[in-house]
Order: C-alpha cells, then sequence, then structure tokens
C-alpha cells in the first residue's frame, strides 16, 4: 500500500537519524549431536541428525514435520536420517539459540522470535511473506544473518500463511471503537494493540479463558486458527478481519551439521523445506476458511472491516512493527524493508 510505504520511509528516516549504527560478531561452536555412518545408496555418507524443538511432540505448530523428515530421506536416497530429539522438555524453547550455536543441536523447529536476543531483526519476519522474502532476495540476507550470529543455516519458514487474528467480545466498525479496551497480547503483535489505542496485557494462554469471563480483558490475539482448543469461543464473540501477520516458525540447520553433509543433501534439505513452505501456506489458506465456518456454527460472527477502515487497520499493524523493528536494529531493518519492496 502506497499510504503503509510513506508511513515506514518517515519512520525509517527518523529512526536512522537518531540511531547509532553497530556492527556485530558471529560466534562459532564446536561439535556437532549427529553421527556419520556408512555409505547410503547414493554413495554418499549416511548422517543421522537430530531435531529438537521449542514444542512438545504434537503440538501443532510442528505440523509437516513427519512429513519433512520423510521428504529429506527420500531426497537423499535414505543418507540422512532425522530423528527425534525433543521439545521443550529436552531444551526450553528460549535455550535452543544457544544450543543451535554451539551445535548441541542439529535441526531445530523453532520461532525467529526465540533468537531476537542475538538478531533483533528477526522480529520483521513475521511481516513478510515467505515467497516476497525468498523472491526479494531476503531469504539469503536471513541465511547469512543466522551463519553469522548464529552458527546456523536457515531453511525456511513451515507456517508460513499462517496469520494472526484478534478475537473480540465488542463489534467493531472503526479505528476508534478500539479505545478503553484492554486485550491480551502477546510480543509480536503489543506495538499493534497500542497503535490501536487499546491497553494490552500479556498473560498465557491457560489464563485467557477466565480473564474474558470475568471482563478483564475484552478480546485476545491469535494464531487464525486454534482458539476451540481453549474454548475462547464461548468467551469472544467477533472474529476481525482481515488477519495479519504470518506466525514465524523457523526451521535451521546448526552449521556443524551442515558441513557433514554433501553438497546434494544440503540441496535436499534446502529443497524439501522450500517444498514444505508452499504447502504450508497452501494448508492454512483453507485451513483458517474451515475453522471459522466452524467457529460461525458455533456462534461467532466474523466482522470485515469496511475497505477504509481495513487499509487503516493494517496500516496501524505493520507500521506499527517496523517501527519497532527499525528501532531495535535500523540497518539491517532497513535492508529487510527493501528486499521487501516497502523502499525504493
Amino acid at each position: 500500500m502506497r499510504r503503509t510505504k510513506q508511513i515506514l520511509a518517515a519512520i525509517l528516516c527518523l529512526t536512522l537519524a537518531a540511531a547509532l549504527v553497530a556492527c556485530g560478531g558471529g560466534t562459532g561452536g564446536t561439535g556437532g549431536a549427529g553421527t556419520t555412518g556408512e555409505s547410503g545408496e547414493a554413495g554418499e555418507a549416511t548422517v543421522t541428525l537430530r531435531l529438537f524443538s521449542a514444542w512438545p511432540e504434537g503440538n501443532s505448530n510442528l505440523l509437516g514435520m513427519e512429513e519433512f523428515v520423510q521428504d529429506v530421506y527420500d531426497k537423499t536416497n535414505g543418507t540422512v536420517i532425522i530423528e527425534w530429539g525433543g521439545g521443550p522438555e529436552a531444551i526450553p524453547a528460549n535455550q535452543l539459540a544457544e544450543a543451535i550455536m554451539n551445535g548441541v543441536v542439529d535441526v531445530a523447529w523453532t520461532a525467529h522470535t526465540f533468537n531476537v536476543s542475538h538478531m533483533p531483526v528477526l522480529e520483521a519476519l513475521k511481516l513478510i511473506d515467505a515467497p516476497v522474502l525468498r523472491e526479494g532476495g531476503g531469504f539469503a540476507f536471513v541465511d547469512e544473518l543466522y551463519q553469522e550470529y548464529l552458527n546456523a543455516r536457515y531453511l525456511g519458514s513451515p507456517s508460513d500463511g499462517l496469520t494472526f487474528s484478534l478475537y473480540l467480545q465488542r463489534r467493531i466498525d472503526s479505528i476508534d471503537d478500539f479505545r478503553g479496551m484492554t486485550i491480551r497480547a502477546t510480543p509480536a503483535y503489543a506495538a499493534f494493540i497500542d497503535a490501536l489505542g487499546a491497553g494490552q496485557v500479556n498473560m498465557a494462554a491457560g489464563e485467557t479463558y477466565q480473564a474474558l469471563e470475568r471482563g478483564v480483558i475484552q478480546g485476545t490475539g491469535w494464531p487464525s486458527l486454534g482458539i476451540a482448543d481453549f474454548g475462547w469461543h464461548e468467551v469472544v464473540d467477533y472474529i476481525i478481519k482481515p488477519a495479519f501477520y504470518n506466525v514465524d516458525v523457523a526451521l535451521v540447520v546448526s552449521s556443524q551439521a551442515w558441513d557433514r553433509l554433501s553438497a546434494n543433501q544440503q540441496t535436499a534439505l534446502q529443497d524439501a523445506a522450500l517444498a514444505l513452505e508452499q504447502w504450508a501456506r497452501s494448508y492454512y489458506s483453507e485451513a483458517i476458511l474451515r475453522d471459522n465456518e466452524m467457529l460461525e456454527e458455533l456462534g461467532m460472527t466474523i466482522i470485515h472491516l469496511p475497505p477504509d477502515v481495513a487499509e487503516e487497520y493494517l496500516d496501524l499493524a505493520y507500521s506499527a512493527s517496523w517501527a519497532s523493528v527499525l528501532e531495535a536494529d535500523p540497518v539491517y531493518g532497513e535492508r529487510l524493508m527493501r528486499y521487501a519492496g516497502l523502499l525504493d
């Protein structure tokens, strides 16, 4: 949107004028968690990699994991075997970055948000659709960042297409209607809630039902799937459209593990990750529609904001988050904006 680009350009100018530019260095690691065995069918050494996740086995954020593992196996003629290493019970989600960096973990099914302490600019990844990132040259840049700062390679986004939505107890017809509301938020969209003029509070998902039921909050943000799993459809009435952002699940492999693979095996991992990413975008598009239909049958109402209000709504969502990105890292933030086509 032209208006969004103008807002972001203004934010960038203000941010860069005030920022002190600093450059960081990469950190190396030692050793690898996987093993290398005898040659496989393709005449290449068989490598076993262990995969650790920020979520427990069976969690919805691991959708497509088994298919990815099988696809890698098939594409390498059985010479790359990926085994489940564990979820947060083995390595807490907020400690995965260090484990990747040090080569304790071969493959990580994690989220960019868990890695922002090492690379603040990764907050921007939820703002850029995966095809745009790849086509605009941004994917290679993000991969370079992972190599430099986390001693890892970035393979792709298994959750591309899984958007966020707001679920409210009050009907919304204009941006002014958000004023006076308190909405549960996470760091992923807290800046957006603030920009809407609503109050925001960070609370665990398990506490949200009771907070809604008691009127402590009047709405919550969440991915555009799965609120019925928490029973929230019983205590909120409205789904606000349009949706915004992308859930930022990230698939990465440590550099130590990467270097044990042949060029063909490395390409197989990249191709399998790309196939998963493309499948996810198609899957989530249809799954969100089905989930919304179910929620309507359960009594919820979908509010499609009028075009002018929807434009203002999305402008606030993206400009507020880009402003946060640029404040944290103006140099790399600007580069990602350019890769996303938001700056000339």
